[in-house]
């Protein structure tokens, strides 16, 4: 549910309360959208009777594991594609904060469009897949986990959280090493 669906009455909505932009960033495939779709669920954003229809729709697509991506990759070229093509965003509040999360594309032909999430960021949070061979795609020529942290940089943001996604894939078995 969006932010502004929230509010029912403009001088309800608290202009005290502290924003927060962040953007979430890495290569493709490095489960971006799916932790953005995890955190609004953990923030109770997603009612039931939604939750139960994109599980319906990812089950019907064949990308069961994807159901959460779907909250915020809402084009169906993304779910058909499997790839996040333009910016996600996703609002919630918390006693003291709004936060607005961005979720970035991945994949190298849409770098433009994570830079217009990246330019609106006050905090980035790079998304590093453990996953054996995604982690090395994400660093070898072409790969956008070390593109994605200098253009963070470069664009202002000056705080970038380096989550490692995935270490419960059974090609890892939660290796700390990994």
């Amino acid at each position: 549910m969006k932010l502004i669906e929230k509010i029912k009455n403009i001088e309800e909505f608290d202009y005290k309360k502290n924003p927060l932009n962040i953007c979430f960033i890495g290569h493709v495939d490095s489960g971006k959208s799916t932790m953005c779709g995890c955190i609004m669920l953990l923030t109770n954003q997603i009612d039931q009777r939604t939750i139960d229809k994109y599980e319906e729709d990812a089950r019907n697509a064949n990308r069961e594991s994807w159901w959460m991506a779907y909250i915020l990759d809402l084009y169906e070229e993304e779910r058909a594609k499997g790839k996040t093509v333009d910016i996600g965003r996703a609002y919630f509040e918390t006693k003291n904060n709004r936060y607005a999360i961005l979720d970035a594309p991945g994949h190298s032909n849409y770098v433009p469009n994570m830079i217009q999430g990246a330019t609106q960021a006050d905090i980035g949070c790079l998304v590093i897949s453990a996953k054996t061979g995604e982690f090395e795609s994400g660093y070898e020529k072409g790969g956008q986990t070390i593109e994605h942290a200098i253009l963070a940089r470069s664009l202002g943001i000056r705080k970038l959280v380096c989550v490692v996604n995935k270490l419960d894939d059974p090609t890892i078995g939660n290796a700390e090493k990994r």
